[in-house]
């Protein structure tokens, strides 16, 4: 697993041991950033199940102002760590030992704002729907609590499937899906609903 752009390309970053989290393949990485290239430089970045780091790290070497991981794990906190400070890009970054659904409060107490988000949640709890549904959610009030402005961009990575929008989710519109093997990734863009 390395940086594949940017003013970090080629850094290998650390993994940690075990299954406990599913680092993203390179050639599915680039994929993604092919994608989001003209939306990375200058982008705020919350980085949801940050895991090792690997996208917010990709993000910020190819131009991200800054990057918050949120991670639970506190090896996953270790590892992103390590890999800020092998990248040298610990100083546009914060790493936070949070659950997603317990970091709005901090985000709203920091005033922090953010143009895009990415979450790559363990893909089996994905697969259930009230998780999903509750992850949506988690979304739209990004949104409406305005950490996220409208017209933003927002991520979620899983494994292949089809899924319908919760009516909580008032403020996301899914606009696009993409799928490399067994992962696909949902863009969501905010609204002003």
């Amino acid at each position: 697993m390395r940086v594949i752009a940017g003013c970090a390309r080629g850094i290998h970053l650390s993994s940690l041991k075990g299954d406990r989290t599913r680092p993203i393949q390179d050639r599915t990485k680039e994929s993604l950033f092919n994608i989001l290239s003209d939306v990375i430089p200058g982008s705020r970045i919350l980085d949801m199940y940050a895991g090792t780091g690997a996208i917010g790290i990709e993000a910020l070497s190819r131009g991200a102002t800054s990057c918050i991981f949120v991670e639970n794990d506190r090896s996953a906190i270790e590892v992103i760590e390590k890999n800020l400070e092998v990248t040298k890009l610990q100083d546009k970054a914060q790493v936070l030992l949070y659950d997603v659904f317990e970091i709005i409060p901090y985000l709203e107490k920091n005033k922090i704002e953010v143009e895009i988000v990415f979450a790559s949640p363990p893909y089996p709890l994905v697969e259930k729907g009230s998780y999903r549904d509750k992850l949506l959610i988690l979304f739209s009030l990004l949104c409406s609590k305005h950490i996220i402005q409208p017209e933003s961009l927002i991520m979620l990575q899983h494994r292949k499937t089809d899924f319908e929008m919760p009516q909580e989710a008032i403020c996301l519109e899914l606009f696009d899906t993409r799928t490399y093997g067994d992962t696909q990734f949902s863009f969501f863009k905010t609204t002003a609903k």
